[in-house]
């Protein structure tokens, strides 16, 4: 969208079409330039097959590649498309405000900015150092709302460190908008102070992080804190498969559904470019793919409710329990795609009607 602003300031008469993976879209014939933006490295291979879409039916147009995946993993984005990606923010469009116009297939009806870019804490599991190496706060993020929508989403990765907070609050006041900070604010950082300043604007769901047990103390006074300023529906991104156990991935699960808070539970992967699990060293595959199934068909969206009652059923009420319940479930899924490869097709179908 920050691309499509800044092709048409630099080209007045451009027509610029959106596009989700690959498609041509309505009224499009002979495009001059394509620039495709990837997203996680898991996706790689997506990316790849795009390209190399566009490459075939539109040998004559500039194909430049951009975003996280590509950022990442360039050299195996060059090896496979012959295109040599950029890294890192495209400073021209990010200079530039959104184009609202494009919707790739959604309905829209948040701004999208960042109040700042990058993040001073340099996690091991994280990669936004490599991506986005400075940390800095923006000055003129206001340019990127729409006066028609009625919420903004910012993607800062830890806008609580940042030096503007309380001007950023002011502004945030006065545009009197729903507010979403989707990538979560830094517990560790969130003081009464702050707290208080934050019940002055309309945040909505406010997320923290809860990355590693040592976390605990701060996380819980954060979640308390927001608690007494008024925040009902607070969020948790709660990192698995790096330095944790199951064990403690269990009890930070099992702390959060204590305090009636929604647990969001996010595995982590390397960057690569192969689309294979690789298991921390204290997890494997068959807890790996249980947890994800687990969320996939118990909770909705990937997040662990605040029923107890749910929690408990689903996941055990001990950390013995949670392991025992996770392998109970990889087994399950073996079994029902063993029972599925064996079944005759004929039947198969009786089976579904």
């Amino acid at each position: 969208m920050k691309i499509s602003t800044m092709l048409k300031n630099r080209y007045p008469k451009a027509r610029v079409f959106d596009q989700v993976g690959s498609g041509i879209p309505t009224g499009l014939s002979m495009p001059k330039g394509i620039f495709i933006t990837s997203l996680f490295t898991w996706d790689m291979d997506k990316v790849i097959k795009t390209t190399n879409y566009y490459q075939t039916r539109f040998p004559k147009a500039t194909i430049q590649i951009g975003g996280i995946a590509a950022s990442l993993l360039p050299d195996h984005i060059n090896l496979h498309t012959g295109v040599k990606p950029h890294i890192g923010l495209l400073k021209d469009a990010e200079n530039c405000p959104p184009d609202y116009t494009l919707t790739f297939g959604r309905k829209n009806q948040t701004s999208i900015t960042f109040a700042s870019r990058g993040c001073p804490r340099r996690c091991k599991f994280c990669s936004v150092a490599n991506i986005e190496p400075k940390f800095y706060p923006k000055d003129d993020w206001e340019k990127d709302v729409s006066p028609i929508l009625p919420a903004i989403t910012f993607w800062d990765n830890n806008w609580l460190a940042s030096p503007n907070l309380e001007k950023d609050c002011r502004k945030l006041s006065t545009l009197n908008k729903r507010v979403d900070f989707n990538q979560g604010l830094d517990a560790r950082l969130y003081t009464e102070t702050i707290a208080s300043l934050l019940s002055k604007i309309n945040i909505n769901p406010l997320r923290f992080a809860f990355d590693d047990i040592r976390q605990e103390r701060l996380l819980l006074k954060a979640i308390r804190l927001a608690k007494k300023y008024g925040n009902k529906d607070i969020r948790v991104y709660v990192l698995y498969n790096f330095n944790d156990t199951p064990e403690d991935f269990y009890y930070r699960l099992n702390l959060l559904n204590r305090e009636k808070v929604l647990s969001f539970p996010m595995e982590f992967r390397r960057p690569t470019e192969l689309k294979v699990k690789f298991p921390g060293r204290n997890w494997n595959v068959a807890l790996l793919r249980a947890m994800k199934l687990s969320l996939m068909y118990y909770y909705r969206k990937g997040m662990i409710t605040i029923s107890r009652e749910s929690f408990l059923s689903i996941y055990g009420d001990n950390q013995k329990d949670f392991i025992k319940k996770l392998y109970d479930i990889y087994k399950y899924d073996k079994f029902l795609k063993r029972r599925k490869n064996e079944t005759p097709s004929n039947i198969l179908e009786v089976e579904k009607c």
